[in-house]
């Protein structure tokens, strides 16, 4: 019995630090979403000139791309909260990193950056929430 309590209390501490390290990374990720898109819309000409691309013409362009930017960062939120009971925006989300990772890469030029980045978190966070997952699976005996 005592060899099972233990057990139970380790695999409940594994599930916990999954959890935490899972938001931790959506977290910085949602965060770094919130920067460039308000970027975007107060600065655009500053966005692609750090990406190396050409400024957008007309500029509402990249603003409108920020804007749909935050949105999009907003649907993250519940799965941040509640990532094991909000599964949906989590998966969506992972699977809509890598979609615009691959995007990104076929567009080329200085949109590499972009798709590093998104292919990047799309990655990590996919490794991070199936560590997640198994582990809180393995707290039910």
């Amino acid at each position: 019995m005592t060899d099972q309590a233990l057990t139970l209390g380790w695999t409940m501490a594994q599930a916990a630090r999954a959890l935490r390290s899972y938001r931790l990374v959506l977290g910085f990720n949602i965060a770094m979403h919130v920067l460039i898109g308000l970027a975007c819309i107060v600065c655009p000409g500053w966005v692609s000139q750090m990406a190396g691309l050409p400024e957008a013409v007309p500029v509402g362009w990249e603003r409108g791309w920020g804007a749909t930017l935050l949105l999009v960062t907003v649907l993250y939120v519940p799965g941040w909260f509640r990532p094991l009971l909000a599964r949906t925006p989590n998966l969506i989300g992972i699977g809509g990193r890598l979609w615009m990772a691959l995007i990104w890469l076929f567009c080329g030029g200085g949109f590499l950056w972009f798709a590093l980045f998104d292919g990047f978190f799309a990655v990590v966070l996919a490794l991070l929430y199936r560590r997640l997952l198994t582990a809180q699976l393995m707290t039910r005996p």
